[in-house]
């Protein structure tokens, strides 16, 4: 799959269709930025799995276990965080020289990244904290569950993954979105009033609309609706506001609110509780019939030991569910697509801005089929441009 990436889609119809909107230096921009550290890739991918090979397939992980239960006193919960600590930080450390070359040099190669080596330090650190933080929090919730609840924590895990994942919907804005940034209101005007109006006119109620100095760290341009009910939030990059017309920002947030009339948030939230249910039956039936056979030494389903199994089975299934789900976020993207297209009646901006993101983002412009199928979580540009100059 990688090599399909990496060749694209050469077919001179494509080429021809392609250059209907673009030129031949944007195409070769595309597919620079997309080669962009293949090898490197490949590279991080084949150490990550051996890491987590050594974890599974050797004794490192009862031995790690035995380790800290002397050393916690066998306090089981304290042995259960030092273990994910670990672990963790374990892959932390593989994957950090990848983060540098592909966060910092790449990006500062293609001309994207703004920061300073500092500002890449501290953000990459904010981000491993979190990461760490919070993967230990729910990792600890869920050996709570599974050692509490031997016989019903396939039904209870999901539920906690639904009202997780409503939470977090909630809090990100408040307490992670300042970590990282910062933003203000929008500031009075003519986009604010554009903005307000198609609000109005798909009838969505929307708290506040802020800015966020994402031009500080990057050229890459994005907007995003968040919250529920009477809490929406709307925010804008302010590389999107500094590239675009306003009418290519509307039609853009047109398509943000698109997902909001189709309620995508709710209904992701939704077939991701049912994906977990059927993860935790699937991952449950796999566990016990590895430890029946005795392939793998393996303790309780809630002995810390056990966890770098659990992580290899839900990636190994994961990677097999990520084509529906992929194929499912680019139906979502469709819709939200046609509803700007409906909201604004405005295709020209419409067209004029996927070729502007295309270019500012240097997307790759002839993916390989297969690969847009299997991996792709959105539409190419040039289906979307083909969408519009056919409504």
């Amino acid at each position: 799959m990688k090599y399909l990436s990496y060749q694209g889609d050469s077919s001179p119809e494509l080429h021809e269709r392609i250059l209907k909107y673009f030129s031949e230096a944007d195409i070769q921009n595309g597919i620079d930025y997309g080669r962009r550290g293949f090898f490197a890739s490949i590279l991080s991918q084949v150490l990550d799995f051996i890491l987590t090979g050594l974890f599974v397939f050797t004794p490192i992980s009862k031995r790690l276990e035995d380790y800290l239960a002397q050393k916690t006193k066998d306090r089981f919960y304290l042995t259960v965080v030092l273990f994910f600590l670990v672990f963790a930080f374990a892959k932390a450390i593989l994957s950090l020289p990848f983060s540098y070359y592909f966060g910092f040099v790449l990006e500062h190669q293609f001309g994207f990244s703004k920061m300073t080596f500092i500002d890449w330090v501290v953000r990459t650190s904010k981000t491993l904290t979190l990461t760490i933080g919070i993967g230990i929090l729910l990792g600890v919730l869920a050996v709570f569950v599974l050692k509490q609840f031997k016989k019903t924590w396939k039904l209870i895990l999901p539920i906690g993954s639904l009202l997780l994942s409503l939470l977090f919907t909630i809090l990100f804005p408040i307490l992670i979105t300042p970590l990282f940034y910062d933003y203000k209101p929008i500031e009075e005007g003519s986009l604010k009033n554009k903005i307000v109006a198609l609000c109005d006119l798909a009838k969505i109620k929307v708290d506040k609309v802020y800015v966020i100095n994402e031009s500080k760290y990057s050229g890459h341009t994005n907007a995003y609706f968040t919250g529920f009910g009477d809490n929406r939030k709307i925010f804008l990059y302010d590389t999107l506001i500094q590239n675009h017309t306003e009418e290519e920002v509307v039609s853009v947030l047109g398509h943000e609110i698109g997902h909001w009339s189709h309620n995508h948030q709710l209904k992701d939230i939704a077939l991701s509780t049912i994906e977990t249910a059927l993860l935790c039956f699937l991952v449950g039936f796999l566990f016990m019939k590895t430890k029946e056979e005795n392939n793998i030494h393996l303790k309780e389903i809630h002995s810390p030991s056990s966890i770098p199994f659990l992580f290899l089975l839900i990636s190994i299934i994961s990677f097999f569910s990520s084509p529906t789900w992929n194929s499912l976020s680019r139906l979502q993207e469709k819709e939200a697509d046609w509803e700007a297209l409906v909201l604004t009646k405005d295709k020209k901006s419409f067209i004029s801005t996927e070729i502007k993101m295309a270019r500012d983002n240097k997307s790759r412009l002839n993916p390989n089929p297969l690969n847009v199928f299997l991996y792709h979580s959105h539409p190419t540009t040039l289906e979307r441009i083909r969408m519009a100059e056919e409504f």
